[in-house]
């Protein structure tokens, strides 16, 4: 295999990684918010919000490295057709 196409498939398995690992935050956190609403007894407001926040950033943070990756395979790829 070449190193071009190593290269791609390397980028390919980043990327299914990366929405991999978001996935797993958005259902963390769509978890939190409804096992909050289905509880008896009230949780603290300040620690259901850190939590959220918390794996709302992490969510972000995974999505600019996805962001900055779709870039690399994007220049990656122009520099390969020509």
């Amino acid at each position: 295999m070449n190193m071009k196409a190593t290269l791609m498939n390397r980028l390919d398995a980043e990327e299914r990684e990366l929405l991999q690992q978001i996935q797993t935050y958005e259902a963390c956190t769509m978890a939190v918010l409804n096992m909050t609403s289905d509880q008896i007894k009230p949780l603290h407001k300040f620690v259901v919000e850190d939590i959220v926040s918390n794996l709302h950033r992490m969510t972000m943070e995974l999505q600019t490295e996805l962001l900055h990756l779709r870039l690399e395979k994007t220049l990656s790829y122009h520099s390969i057709v020509k």
